[in-house]
């Protein structure tokens, strides 16, 4: 009978201490994004050069991009990253705000794509782009039902 006490009240506080982590979790998700957090996430986040580098390394075989291209492709990347760096600051946690800089960001990046890319490569591109778009929108669904089954 004594161990199955200690089992229970166990359990019970292992279920205490779940809901609570739960509830600091949701009780976070909700809190609007200071000028503090933002500082944070900014500190921790990659140069524009290093995103661009990264991104020329992770689309130069996937375009087939020539030795002459790169460079230019780089530069854009480089441009669009600084940007949407500057834009992130600008904002303050003004989501409305952000995603209206990010939408003329990557338009401008497109743009300036396509004068740097041949037809097929922008074509490739585009496509690579929508997937990974719908991907992020499914993969941010998924983790909104999670937060909100978790915090009820």
């Amino acid at each position: 009978m004594r161990w199955v006490r200690l089992a229970l009240v166990s359990l019970f506080a292992l279920t205490s201490a779940s809901l609570l982590v739960t509830k600091v979790r949701a009780d976070d998700a909700a809190k609007p994004a200071t000028s503090e957090t933002m500082k944070a996430s900014s500190a921790t986040m990659k140069s524009p050069d290093e995103m661009a580098k990264e991104a020329l390394a992770k689309w130069k075989t996937t375009l087939k991009l020539t030795d002459e291209q790169a460079p230019q492709f780089e530069q854009v990347m480089t441009d669009s990253y600084q940007k949407m760096k500057d834009a992130h600051t600008a904002a303050a946690g003004d989501k409305a705000k952000m995603k209206a800089s990010m939408t003329q960001i990557m338009k401008d990046r497109e743009d300036a794509l396509a004068k740097v890319l041949t037809p097929e490569q922008m074509k490739i591109y585009r496509e690579k782009v929508t997937k990974m778009a719908e991907h992020g929108k499914k993969q941010w669904s998924k983790a909104q039902k999670s937060m909100s089954s978790t915090s009820k």
